[in-house]
């Protein structure tokens, strides 16, 4: 009795191959970080200079963490929309419909955009604390939320870029299209960094939720995507 090939190996093999190319052509362009992290530092470089240093420690641990949080979401929107448009502006659409399965490219997508905040968002935090001259005493939960809510805005823009990558005014209706899918996620991580800030516990429910929510987001993502992509 002959046994079929399992379809996992390749499957893995076409999403290492969708994110080795994204990898690549980032290293090459060294564009999407280099304006996500350009965008960060010019954002938390005019409010601390605007502020001014006196006043910044001043500030209390919620308007901290909504000032954190807002950065990192802009500096996300600046950047991770391009995940689909840099294909069609390279002419590499078609070929990637044809040499991929969508689930694929979802999924390499998906990682490449993650790998790519939370990148930015050590940088961010480094930056933040230098700048609010923020003292942290439970890095552990700081990073976990931080981290949670990063994966969870990486998916869902990955889903909106797709929706939003052919349409008229595209980089305006990604932002648009992503906003309301995050706010429950976005408003979550604001109050997880705020009780790190102010010294407190962060509740293990607030975890579950940013968890559990970027879960959700990707198997929504992962089905409306077959439809998008096919559609596209």
């Amino acid at each position: 009795m002959q046994h079929k090939p399992s379809r996992f190996p390749s499957f893995f093999m076409s999403v290492g191959a969708v994110l080795r190319k994204d990898a690549l052509s980032e290293l090459r362009s060294k564009y999407a970080f280099s304006t996500l992290a350009v965008f960060a530092l010019t954002c938390l470089a005019g409010i601390s200079m605007s502020i001014g240093g006196g006043e910044l420690t001043q500030l209390n641990p919620q308007v901290q963490s909504v000032l954190l949080w807002i950065v990192l979401f802009f500096s996300a929107m600046a950047g991770l929309g391009r995940v689909f448009v840099q294909e069609q502006d390279a002419g590499t659409l078609l070929t990637l419909k044809v040499s991929a399965p969508p689930q694929a490219v979802y999924f390499g997508k998906v990682i490449f955009n993650v790998f790519l905040l939370v990148s930015l968002s050590v940088l961010v935090l480094i930056l933040f604390i230098v700048f609010f001259d923020v003292s942290v005493s439970d890095w552990l939960s700081l990073i976990g939320v931080l981290w949670l809510g990063s994966i969870g805005l990486s998916i869902i823009a990955t889903m909106t870029a797709a929706m939003a990558a052919q349409a008229q005014g595209r980089a305006s209706l990604f932002t648009i299209i992503t906003f309301p899918l995050i706010l429950p996620e976005f408003l979550s991580a604001i109050e997880g960094t705020r009780a790190v800030l102010a010294g407190e516990a962060v509740e293990l429910t607030q975890f579950l939720f940013l968890g559990g929510y970027g879960v959700v987001a990707l198997v929504a993502g992962s089905i409306l995507f077959d439809y998008l992509w096919i559609e596209g």
